[in-house]
């Protein structure tokens, strides 16, 4: 028996496993981009961190 994967499957499996990680961070990586903002010196850096700090806590909360 042949099992036949369509070309438009894979790529809509790939991306949904792509948004899925780019929306659910797993604590280890919550917990590295913490430490690096807070030991952060240029405001532009720490902005950018706390946006990600954000987003992953909305996500996660279901928002």
């Amino acid at each position: 028996m042949t099992t036949v994967i369509r070309q438009d499957d894979l790529i809509e499996s790939v991306a949904d496993a792509l948004q899925f990680i780019s929306y659910y961070h797993p604590k280890d990586f919550i917990d590295g981009v913490y430490k690096a903002y807070q030991k952060e010196e240029s405001q532009a850096a720490k902005d950018a961190m706390a946006q990600i700090l954000i987003n992953s806590r909305m996500c996660a909360e279901g928002h």
